[in-house]
């Protein structure tokens, strides 16, 4: 994308009157997107900007601004959040790290607590934890990915540092040394030995290498190699393999409830958790629900099917671009699966139903642009319980 063509919104921005060049932003962007020109300014390319958020956060100048997650809507959200669920109780989560509220309660003994969804706890400037205790939050709990599962790459290892500092001036301020916990978790395949078909498509398509096919034995996943992609699942004929949180029959379910709840013409978006950033308020749409997934790759065909089965009228999948892919360009492998399923759609009249596209959140009105085209679509063509 050249310089003409970049949008006028995006995801990051820098102020350059209030920059120092201090290099901090630089020095921990994992995508080289921020700079020291010729004249020693720290210049941002945003088309190489991953949204991470690490340089908002660590910004001591505050020359970086971000749309998404910043400390305003994160205390809005805070205030609306410590009321709804009557707990004095926070719980940051990585999207990459985060199993569901039942594994949040084993992973930190705890049963009632404010949830907190961030693309990378890394983003979060120290100002959020301040403020959250002045609030009337008594405990934070932070739930990383390990250091070397991190999807931006600094995010975790900067984050635990960034804790014991703060958990440091804490004391000294009298509130004790432990009102920030870190604790790390990686989500991880797990296979179904009884009914591997030992058909090796996993093998095939693991971008890291972690499956491993021997003789006649049920497949084995180097877990330390496993990143969580999901990918493997969804080419598995037999089903053998899942992963916490987005299991086939959990999403599958969350499939039946949504379709119940939209207004003709009825509209699922399946999309990568790292293409779309949601706004913390919700996302309310009489006929458009979402389902947020580790990656694209975990997109099945089954789920599409079951979908179309179930009476949504049209199905948006949104990836990264391939480039931007958070593991290891699996999104290129989802479009062609998608694309392919287009095909024999096609045959029965149900291919213009089925949509696949790329965005990223550096650029945000991008995946508004592609959902409201797809809707328009979907209008044009009608319910499928009204066609002849």
């Amino acid at each position: 994308m050249t310089q003409q063509d970049i949008p006028e919104v995006v995801g990051v921005k820098q102020n350059v009157d209030y920059c120092s060049s201090c290099s901090i932003c630089s020095t921990l962007c994992p995508y080289e997107a921020l700079k020291k020109d010729e004249e020693g300014k720290i210049t941002l390319d945003i088309t190489k900007c991953q949204v991470c958020g690490l340089c908002y956060a660590n910004c001591p100048a505050g020359a970086i601004d971000t749309i998404y997650y910043d400390v305003d809507s994160l205390l809005k959200y805070l205030e609306r959040a410590k009321q709804q669920y009557a707990s004095d109780t926070l719980v940051i989560m990585c999207r990459g790290s985060a199993p569901d509220l039942a594994g949040v309660e084993e992973l930190f003994g705890i049963t009632k607590f404010i949830p907190l969804l961030v693309p990378c706890v890394g983003r979060l400037p120290e100002e959020i934890y301040l403020k959250s205790i002045l609030m009337g939050i008594e405990k934070i709990y932070l739930l990383a990915c390990d250091e070397n599962y991190c999807r931006y790459e600094r995010g975790s290892p900067v984050t635990g540092r960034k804790i014991l500092a703060f958990n440091a001036v804490l004391d000294q301020l009298g509130y004790g040394r432990e009102v920030l916990t870190l604790k790390r978790h990686s989500l991880k395949v797990k296979v179904d030995k009884e009914l591997c078909i030992h058909c090796g498509n996993c093998v095939f398509y693991c971008p890291y290498d972690a499956a491993k096919l021997e003789g006649s034995e049920a497949a084995t996943f180097d877990l330390d190699l496993c990143r969580g992609c999901g990918l493997c699942m969804a080419m598995c004929p037999a089903f053998a393999l899942d992963l916490d949180n987005w299991e086939k029959e959990r999403i599958s379910a969350l499939i039946a409830d949504l379709s119940t709840k939209m207004k003709s013409p009825k509209i699922l978006v399946l999309r990568c958790q790292w293409a779309v950033f949601p706004p913390l308020n919700g996302e309310i749409l009489t006929n458009i629900r979402f389902i947020d997934l580790p990656c694209a790759s975990r997109v099945d065909m089954f789920h599409i099917l079951e979908a179309f089965r179930k009476g949504v009228d049209g199905v948006l999948v949104a990836a990264c671009f391939e480039e931007d892919c958070k593991q290891e360009r699996a999104s290129g492998k989802t479009q062609h699966s998608i694309e392919k399923l287009i095909e024999r759609l096609n045959q029965i009249g149900l291919g213009e139903r089925l949509h696949f596209c790329t965005t990223s959140p550096r650029y945000p009105e991008e995946f508004s642009d592609e959902l409201e085209q797809f809707a328009g679509k979907i209008a044009a063509l009608g319910s499928k319980e009204g066609m002849g």
